[in-house]
């Protein structure tokens, strides 16, 4: 009887399935190396508008991405990008590189870091003040200096990135597809498809998009009280963090640009004059005037939805009355087996496979979403068409609105009138200067006397990098029943500053005192203004979560880096400080 061993059978069955699974990694490497975008069919659209395509939301070496302004503008004209909007954290420090680069129409915007996330601020020149930090004001800022706003990434994971000022005023818009949400928002197939990167970028960056539901659903909510633009927004940084010193220069910004982008419609094509398409482009993207194409699964640079009523012709961003023969038409080019679905004020109404021609049910928010066999991700994403009567139109207008300013309160005590003297006192670092005649006995808002700070912001250095200019009354007061403060501003020119109302806090490492403070524009007229304590805020690291109105140690008026540029200098103005 002979007795063999099952080691050696064993061990084979091991090489077989070993073997087995290096031919399907294999296979499926092959077949993700040899992945290419969906090719398109159909007849082109025919609707007399130009698509321009571009990327909105890039950051480079000025804030935190890898890229120089100048990289950015390679990468984006080799991946075909017309235009694109470099948006740094809180600067417009890329300004100079506005214009025509190497054939591609360069816009500067920038990115706001607010207390209710981040505004991505775009039209709008580079102003000498700093912006507050604030999303009130954020808005305002961009509003005052003739841009717009979108709110970015409202879905991100990140509660600190993520946006949550749905009830802010104005006419802004919402980023509907954001790149850094998305790898955020990826889970366990983060892992897989970063080990498919290097083998087709472009493919491991589809395996990473998801579902825009919740940021649709947002959307309509907002859709149903007025007009809302949306648009992707890359947040392209080119960067990952290894340490605090490295990081990979993955996903590249070429690679980004080609992924997903934003299509103006324009009247005619870009005339490389830059002032033109500038104005062009701009108005495009604050209309809503675009839809968002996936063209890392499919080129989608030959989509249409237009809505026509006998001669009469609108497309996305446009409002148009309900009339009796009007219909809404979507076609172009567009890969095999794609489903159209028409979506009425967020439910859908109509839905074809490939081509849809439908007549209007009705008054409504209209837009499409276009979805392509075998990928559970929108290929196309467009603005909508708002199908309105002028009253109704108006209606919409009015709460895309800002509403009024409310009057400043009567004082019903006066703190310092600045009438022959004031406690109001001047201080300034060393590479700084507040003027020591703070008092003008005629120049008053009754032509009598006021307080005045002249000042003049220094350079910070590394080894002294904190530089100001202030008014400070370090009278104890007990301001307890209170509201806020009230008084009367101007200045010699366009300045952001804090009002600060300093408490006392044993904790706080400033003297012990918390430093509770909110952001003032000035003008060059004089204006009554109220700054509620309850719009302080305070960034004490050792805050003890309120302000002691009874605690009151000081009252401030300040400039530094974080409110105006160094090198800045002029004159602001006070006059009739007091409490309501």
């Amino acid at each position: 009887m002979v007795v063999t061993s099952g080691a050696p059978a064993k061990a084979g069955r091991w090489r077989i399935a070993l073997l087995t699974l290096f031919v399907v990694v294999a296979f499926l490497l092959v077949r993700v190396a040899v992945w290419r975008p969906l090719a398109v069919f159909g007849e082109p659209p025919s609707d007399g508008f130009v698509r321009v395509p571009g990327v909105v939301h890039i950051h480079t070496t000025l804030s935190d991405g890898s890229g120089t302004p100048e990289g950015v503008i390679r990468a984006a004209r080799t991946a075909g990008a017309r235009f694109v909007v470099i948006t740094d954290h809180n600067n417009l420090d890329a300004k100079p590189f506005e214009g025509y680069r190497d054939e591609v129409l360069v816009l500067v915007g920038t990115e706001l870091s607010t207390t209710a996330g981040h505004i991505l601020g775009l039209g709008i020149p580079d102003p000498t003040y700093r912006f507050s930090g604030d999303a009130l004001d954020g808005l305002e800022d961009i509003r005052d200096l003739g841009g717009f706003a979108f709110a970015a990434h409202p879905e991100n994971p990140r509660e600190d990135l993520r946006f949550t000022g749905w009830s802010q005023p104005g006419a802004w818009g919402l980023e509907l597809v954001n790149g850094d949400s998305e790898w955020r928002r990826a889970g366990p197939r983060l892992l897989l498809n970063a080990a498919l990167y290097p083998v087709n970028p472009r493919f491991a960056l589809l395996g990473l998009m998801n579902q825009a539901d919740a940021s649709l659903a947002r959307w309509d909510a907002l859709l149903a009280e007025r007009d809302v633009a949306g648009l992707a927004g890359a947040d392209a940084h080119s960067r990952i963090p290894i340490t605090k010193a490295r990081a990979l220069r993955v996903p590249s910004y070429e690679t980004l640009f080609g992924l997903q982008r934003n299509y103006v419609l324009l009247n005619g094509p870009l005339t490389g004059d830059f002032d033109v398409d500038r104005s062009a482009v701009l108005e495009a993207l604050r209309r809503g005037r675009l839809y968002v194409g996936l063209d890392g699964l499919s080129p989608a640079d030959e989509f249409s939805f237009v809505a026509k009523a006998g001669a009469r012709k609108a497309t996305m961003g446009d409002t148009v009355p309900p009339l009796p023969d009007l219909r809404l038409k979507v076609d172009g080019r567009m890969p095999r087996g794609s489903r159209v679905a028409l979506l009425r004020d967020g439910r859908p109404v109509a839905e074809a496979e490939g081509p849809l021609d439908v007549a209007a049910s009705g008054p409504g928010v209209y837009r499409v979403e276009v979805q392509v066999p075998g990928w559970n991700l929108p290929w196309i994403l467009s603005n909508p068409i708002y199908v309105f009567d002028d009253a109704a139109r108006s209606a919409r207008h009015r709460r895309a609105g800002w509403p009024p300013l409310p009057e400043a309160p009567p004082a019903v005590e006066v703190i310092d009138d600045f009438e022959g003297e004031t406690a109001f006192q001047p201080g300034a670092d060393t590479k700084s200067s507040a003027g020591t005649d703070t008092f003008d006995d005629r120049g008053g808002v009754d032509g009598k006397g006021v307080a005045r700070l002249q000042f003049r912001l220094g350079e910070p250095t590394a080894d002294h990098p904190h530089v100001f200019a202030a008014l400070v009354d370090w009278t104890q007061r007990d301001l307890s029943g209170r509201r806020g403060l009230v008084f009367s501003i101007r200045a010699d020119g366009v300045y952001r500053l804090w009002v600060q109302v300093r408490d006392e806090n044993p904790a706080s490492a400033d003297e012990g005192t918390e430093w509770w403070f909110a952001s003032l524009k000035t003008s060059g007229e004089w204006r009554r203004v109220a700054v509620p304590f309850e719009r302080l805020r305070s960034i004490n690291p050792r805050s003890d979560g309120r302000l002691d109105l009874d605690k009151v140690r000081a009252l401030v008026f300040m400039l530094d880096q974080g409110a105006v540029k160094p090198g800045t200098h002029g004159t602001i103005w006070f006059d009739n400080l007091g409490v309501y």
